[in-house]
């Protein structure tokens, strides 16, 4: 008995090893903690150093890249000036499209901007909505908005509706301009992402 309860106890430590170490580190912190202070540098060129922020995301349990994200998000924004952040997690309902860079439906992009008419701008980590002529009426005045995407195949729409104003999107345009070894952060986001604005959309194909 006394044999088996040690080979429980050490099964049991292997899984909590596993789990809070070897998964934690399948991903690239620096990179995405590089994403994260990113959103906060746009969101600070766009609107200044002072105003209302709402970040737009979901439960980073099982998305450890987006809570490094987020957090190096809000800890670069304090550096940056005063905001006032206000954050909304949006239930993903176990569908597979929400993720880091996706998921984000008009329909609940166009809620949330209704209960928050004064804020200056909105920051998306679930992607870039893809918005009905309709709802785009429904916004009335164009909010800003600056989104992580995972693809730039929805963003033309947006851009050309004065509707997205900067996009942090998966690189999709290559060879990427940084070194081939990449080992900083900063070299790691130029490998990896690319960053668009309004003048560079004309670039981008419409569905």
């Amino acid at each position: 008995m006394i044999g088996v309860a040690a080979v429980a106890v050490i099964a049991a430590s292997c899984v909590w090893i596993y789990s809070t170490q070897f998964n934690a580190a399948k991903y690239n912190v620096g990179l995405h903690h590089q994403v994260g202070e990113v959103l906060a540098e746009q969101t600070a060129n766009l609107i200044g150093k002072k105003g209302r922020v709402v970040s737009i995301a979901i439960d980073t349990k099982e998305w450890p890249e987006l809570k490094t994200q987020i957090a190096a998000f809000k800890a670069k924004l304090k550096k940056l000036g005063e905001y006032e952040l206000r954050e909304y997690e949006m239930d993903p309902k176990d569908q597979p499209k929400y993720g880091v860079g996706s998921g984000l439906s008009g329909r609940r992009y166009v809620r949330t901007v209704k209960k928050n008419e004064k804020a200056d701008v909105f920051v998306s980590f679930i992607g870039a909505p893809t918005l009905s002529d309709e709802e785009i009426a429904e916004l009335g005045n164009k909010p800003k908005l600056i989104a992580e995407d995972r693809s730039p195949d929805n963003l033309q729409k947006l851009f050309r509706n004065e509707l997205l104003h900067v996009a942090v999107v998966s690189r999709f345009q290559f060879p990427s301009p940084g070194t081939e070894k990449p080992k900083t952060p900063q070299e790691w986001f130029t490998k990896r992402f690319q960053i668009i604005t309004p003048s560079m959309s004309s670039s981008l194909t419409e569905p």
